[in-house]
């Protein structure tokens, strides 16, 4: 799972921002690299709530809807750091409910793994606090409600515990703003996507990020070269996808994965790639060599029954800023090991590293920490961003992750132009988790406004706003299918929930 730092409010007034989420052309998905949520911990609450209501479009046709009081939010996620830490700062309504471990008879009941697993919420992570606190500002911060379920999601077992029990507590909305980097094969299907289902089937709201992988992923097809490594890029060297990294000490994760995961989770797979990383002078700095295995047999240490392999490498040195070349770069490699590819088979690789932004001597602002330079910038969304009925949720800066999925569908089904959040500890947040939480209080007052308010009908909002301007780009030309959330008035809501249009 991927999720965005939050940020320093300082850089907003370093960089001169005025408009979309991050500087254009910075390649930067933190507003600053000084302050991140793990580091910072208090009570805070959204002070810029009421120029957000008025740009989203809930004042003045939106305020005090009846009803709001009865809608039912569920935010799932991994940090819910600061709920409740300190007397009358709680900013949350106070009968807000928190779940970090489940009860182990509601775990065997409902059949969802050893009732005896248990994983903790993240230490320090305020993330799901701060994307709770954003959906209750937006509906108007009243105490009453909305009625808030803060759930631990914190990987694929806790996410299914999480749903059923939103599920059974007859929850209206979902936000989830992450992804899981495996569990699918980017067409909106696989494991990770039937928990989702199961949301939807039973008419919960489901508002996703859409992440901020803009940039940082590979899709491409399998093609075997004679020597086994696939054929990657035109160029000098095909058989490699090259990366720069500008921090020594950083860490930098590497995850591949092809199209071979089933509905079933850890179904196995007989295909078999593996991952190598190099660097500049050709030696080998990681390797991810995992037997992938099917059938009923247990894996071993090295063995796994995902079409999965990961490279974590630590402390990993810059590269050489003195090689203006950028073939002098790291490289990554896959090699064919076995089971038998086809033309549909692909690959993506995805790079994320801890440290995402840094500030260069000289320079006018954070830059990105690393480079993907190979990177197809399509194809970025990973489950369940990728759900047909998931309403995904982007934002406008070139660094929130798009489309279209492997089955050709545009996504994110809409964007916010501008999702800067300002907070009362003197932090700021932007990106697509900021922008689902922005337009999953929306939906909250919507359901307040019409409680027949359906999946469809929000796919179908999102349809009608106008399309987008082309992301990463000064020009004003707008994006091929991705459009500009638009709050509709009440009259039009009403009809497009009775006439189902």
């Amino acid at each position: 799972m991927r999720w965005e730092t939050i940020a320093c409010v300082l850089a907003l007034v370093v960089n001169g921002r005025s408009g979309g989420a991050q500087p254009a052309g910075t390649g930067t998905r933190v507003l600053a690299p000084f302050v991140s949520a793990k580091e910072r911990s208090s009570a805070s609450h959204l002070v810029n709530a009421g120029e957000v209501r008025k740009r989203l479009g809930m004042v003045p046709e939106f305020e005090r809807v009846p009803g709001l009081e009865r809608v039912k939010v569920a935010v799932l996620d991994y940090g819910f750091e600061g709920i409740g830490a300190e007397r009358g700062r709680f900013y949350l309504p106070d009968d807000s409910v928190v779940v970090e471990h489940y009860d182990p008879e509601f775990v065997r009941r409902e059949g969802l793994g050893d009732p005896g697993y248990r994983k903790p919420f993240e230490p320090l992570n305020r993330h799901g606090r701060i994307m709770a606190q954003i959906v209750w500002a937006v509906t108007g911060s009243s105490p009453a409600g909305p009625k808030f379920f803060l759930l631990n999601a914190n990987g694929p077992t806790l996410l299914r515990r999480a749903v059923r029990y939103a599920v059974e507590r007859k929850v209206d909305v979902i936000l989830f703003s992450g992804s899981f980097e495996g569990g699918g094969n980017g067409d909106g299907r696989g494991f990770i996507n039937r928990v989702a289902a199961e949301a939807l089937s039973a008419g919960i709201l489901w508002i996703n990020a859409a992440g901020n992988n803009g940039g940082h992923v590979y899709n491409g097809p399998v093609r075997i070269l004679k020597d086994g490594y696939l054929r990657l890029r035109d160029g000098s060297d095909v058989a490699s996808l090259r990366f720069r990294n500008h921090l020594d000490e950083n860490t930098v994760t590497i995850t591949l994965s092809w199209n071979d995961y089933r509905e079933e989770e850890d179904a196995g797979t007989i295909k078999d790639l593996d991952l190598y990383v190099e660097d500049w002078a050709g030696r080998r700095v990681g390797a991810g060599e995992k037997v992938q295995v099917s059938g009923a047999r247990v894996p071993g240490p090295n063995e796994s029954r995902n079409p999965r392999e990961r490279v974590v490498l630590t402390n990993l040195a810059a590269s050489p800023v003195f090689f203006k070349d950028p073939d002098y770069t790291y490289r990554i490699r896959i090699r064919a090991k076995s089971g038998h590819f086809t033309a549909n088979d692909r690959v993506r690789v995805l790079m994320t590293s801890a440290r995402e932004a840094y500030a260069p001597l000289g320079g006018d602002g954070p830059r990105e920490a690393v480079e993907f330079l190979d990177a197809t910038r399509n194809g970025e969304l990973y489950p369940p961003a990728d759900n047909p009925l998931v309403l995904t949720v982007g934002d406008s800066d070139p660094l929130s992750s798009v489309g279209p999925t492997e089955d050709r569908r545009v996504k994110p089904d809409t964007i916010l132009e501008d999702s800067r959040a300002y907070f009362s500890d003197g932090e700021a947040s932007a990106g697509s988790s900021v922008a689902a939480a922005y337009v999953a209080g929306v939906v909250a007052v919507l359901k307040a406004a019409e409680p027949s308010l359906s999946p469809r009908h929000l796919l179908l909002i999102a349809q009608q706003g106008p399309l987008a301007l082309k992301t990463g780009s000064r020009t004003a030309s707008p994006s091929p299918g991705l459009r500009v959330w638009r709050t509709p008035s009440r009259a039009r809501l009403a009809t497009l929930v009775r006439d189902g249009r």
